[in-house]
């Protein structure tokens, strides 16, 4: 089994391009690139929701981040001990935190891919062993505590892959899957799966190197323009862009980011197809890789004098609405969306369900 860490970085490497982007506006158009289409409706509003506001800091002192909101009240995150001898893996909602994991700090431990379906929560540990190899092994637990504690179902997990995408775990069909990278690391990809109960192990070795989106949905991470790969039919949907172009996809929309003859970048968002292709407005950044959350929110920060404000653009509309001014770290995962107050500890942790949005 090969280490985790140089795999997370490598997915970082093949994605990066695609969302850590400052985005000028500018009307200059790198060579091949289909113009971009003005938005239907348009304009700036300002959200009228109130965001659930959690403290930062545990009643041991310890600093908690948020990995996943599994509702408003309800989120799984980290946290060192007291002691600062373990790391801890937390489930907070209300009253104390529940601890579902908790590793020895000189292990390194990462808890990546973490998802929920059906009241069960699943994730992968990925931690140094005794003997040195890191081992990363995939975990569920049930979400209301009296159902039980956390199981072990597999550490046959391969090359395993992360690229901090909402889809790094899939629940789907009775099963959970994941990618993982070929041992020889050809250009192909290992789609695995494990029953949600635990077992063996299934792969299949595919042609390309993937990654999943929205089910049965495969995305390609080779450079050049994506394919879009239906697991379903075995059906493969070349999304029209340029080399000139980063594309990052789900089924339904894709975002497009070219650099321009002048050194700055352009960010479109189209449908799949190549359709509805519009330029987003304003000097903006996008937030994660996954597209298009609930197929209508672009997640995005603009700057605004020396601070950031959360933005979501809405697809169907074209306008954009502000959800946050002066925001730290922000992170956003299907529905939810959340963010940090407070320099340079976060002080506080607020978070927004997107499908509360008018």
């Amino acid at each position: 089994m090969r280490p985790a860490r140089p795999l997370i970085a490598l997915a970082a490497a093949l994605v990066v391009g695609g969302w850590l982007l400052f985005s000028p506006t500018s009307h200059d158009a790198p060579p091949g690139v289909a113009p971009a289409v003005a938005p239907s409706g348009g304009g700036t509003v300002m959200a009228t929701l109130q965001p659930g506001v959690t403290p930062a800091r545990l009643a041991d002192g310890a600093i908690y981040t948020p990995l996943l909101y599994l509702d408003t009240g309800t989120s799984v995150g980290t946290a060192p001990s007291a002691d600062g001898r373990t790391e801890r893996l937390l489930l907070r909602g209300a009253g104390a935190p529940r601890e579902l994991r908790s590793v020895p700090k000189d292990r390194f431990p990462q808890w990546l891919g973490l998802t929920a379906a059906d009241g069960i929560l699943y994730w992968a540990e990925s931690s140094a062993t005794a003997a040195g190899p890191y081992e990363t092994r995939l975990w569920r637990a049930p979400v209301a505590a009296a159902a039980g504690p956390p199981v072990a179902l597999t550490a046959d997990t391969g090359g395993i892959v992360f690229f901090e995408s909402q889809y790094d775990l899939v629940v789907a069909e009775g099963r959970l899957h994941w990618v993982a990278a070929t041992p020889d690391d050809a250009p192909k990809t290992e789609v695995r799966s494990v029953a949600l109960g635990g077992g063996a192990v299934t792969t299949e070795v595919i042609d390309g190197r993937f990654r999943w989106s929205a089910w049965p949905w495969l995305i390609s991470v080779d450079p050049g323009a994506p394919t879009l790969l239906n697991r379903a039919d075995g059906r493969r949907q070349p999304v029209p862009a340029t080399a000139a172009e980063t594309v990052l996809c789900t089924p339904e929309w894709c975002r497009a980011i070219a650099e321009t003859a002048s050194g700055r970048n352009l960010v479109d968002v189209m449908h799949a197809d190549g359709s509805d292709r519009r330029r987003l407005p304003g000097d903006v950044n996008a937030i994660g890789v996954d597209v298009g959350l609930l197929d209508r929110f672009e997640l995005l920060t603009g700057v605004e004098g020396e601070s950031l404000r959360l933005l979501a653009y809405d697809l169907p509309t074209g306008r954009t609405i502000v959800l946050a001014s002066d925001v730290g770290v922000v992170t956003a995962r299907g529905n939810m969306v959340w963010w940090s107050t407070g320099s340079p500890d976060p002080t506080d942790w607020h978070v927004l369900d997107l499908r509360q949005l008018a």
